[in-house]
This record gives C-alpha cells, sequence and structure tokens, in this order.
C-alpha cells in the first residue's frame, strides 16, 4: 500500500464505528500513556509489548509515537465537545456558567493528558501539531457554534471556529508547558475573555 494509500486507511480507521477497531485505538492510546507517565523509554516496540498487538497493528492504525499522542488529543476535544453540547442543549444554567465548567474540564483534561501534548510538542514537527490541534479542536467548536447559532452561514461556522481555536489552543498550550503561571481559576478568566461574547453572554 502507498504512504498516501496508508495514511487514507488510518484516518478511516479513526472513525471507524467497528467496536473492535475502537476498542485497539483505546488499547494502543491506553499503553502509550501509561509509558509516558512511567517515564520510561517510549517507542513502539514498548507500546506493542504492553498493549499486546503487533507491530503491524500498531502501524495500520498510527505511523508514529506522536500520532498516539496526537490521537489521545482529539479524543480528550470531541469528548469535551459533546459534554458541551449536552449542557448548552439541556441546561438550565447560564452561559456565563456553562462557558466556565467547560474551561474548567478541559484545563483539567489537558493536566490529566499532559504527557500527550508534551510528547507531541517536543516532536521535530512541533508547529505542524500546533497547527493540527488547533484544527482538530476548531472541528470540535463547529458543533458547539452550530448549536448556537444554528441559522448562521458555514463561512461563519468556519470562521468563528477556526478564529477561536487558534486563539485558544496557543494559550492552553503555553499552560500546559508551564502550569505553575497561571492558576486553573487565572486561566478560565483569561481563556473566557479571548471567546466571543455571542458565546459567552446571556444578552447575546
Amino acid at each position: 500500500m502507498t504512504t498516501s494509500g496508508q495514511e487514507g486507511r488510518r484516518r478511516q480507521l479513526a472513525v471507524a464505528s467497528d467496536p473492535r477497531v475502537a476498542r485497539t485505538r483505546r488499547d494502543i492510546v491506553a499503553a502509550c500513556r501509561e509509558l509516558l507517565r512511567s517515564d520510561r523509554p517510549v517507542s513502539v516496540a514498548a507500546i506493542c509489548t504492553r498493549a499486546n498487538v503487533g507491530r503491524s497493528t500498531f502501524y495500520t492504525h498510527f505511523a508514529t509515537v506522536g500520532d498516539v499522542a496526537v490521537a489521545a488529543v482529539d479524543q480528550l476535544f470531541d469528548a469535551l465537545t459533546v459534554k458541551d453540547i449536552e449542557r448548552r442543549s439541556e441546561s438550565a444554567l447560564r452561559r456565563s456558567e456553562i462557558v466556565r465548567i467547560g474551561l474548567a474540564d478541559l484545563l483539567r483534561g489537558a493536566l490529566e493528558e499532559r504527557p500527550f501534548f508534551l510528547y507531541a510538542l517536543a516532536a521535530p514537527a512541533a508547529e505542524r501539531v500546533r497547527e493540527r490541534f488547533a484544527s482538530d479542536l476548531a472541528s470540535s467548536l463547529q458543533h458547539t457554534i452550530r448549536a448556537e447559532r444554528p441559522n448562521a452561514s458555514e463561512a461563519f461556522y468556519r470562521t468563528a471556529a477556526d478564529f477561536t481555536a487558534h486563539g485558544a489552543v496557543g494559550a492552553l498550550l503555553d499552560w500546559v508547558a508551564d502550569p505553575a503561571g497561571r492558576t486553573e481559576a487565572q486561566m478560565i478568566d483569561f481563556l473566557a475573555e479571548l471567546l466571543p461574547r455571542w458565546l459567552t453572554d446571556e444578552t447575546a
């Protein structure tokens, strides 16, 4: 299979509904997480041993260990987006409260997955990884924006999501690299100020 064909297959598997595929990916991500948290050397061989999968299975799903780290962050963004949409559609909470709860979840999730963030950003292609994180968050944010602005144009959804995601990811990654720089409460305040008012204010 060509390199482009392999990448296409990996993208398909990343969103596949087959529970066996999802379980294999979860096992690989979990094995990588355990290794990163243990400060042991992280390699494809070590991940395969811990996840009890063959190297061919690993490479069917991921090209590099860095791709595993990016996948873990993708999963975090996706899970948080689902929770945010549920709050906005079902909750009696004010928008400002929903935003602060969502930001708190984001910061705690980022700290929980901090080894993945740091590993991915230490790679030679760190700038590409940053762009990937921003792109993935923008894709997730479009769902939240659609829930708040159901009659807006597709161009609005894309532009608003891209603009918001790039600012948020830049601030988030700086904080993940040095969490001592701001408390969680200070980061929530800071990120909330970056968001457009129609996402946070009741009167917007």
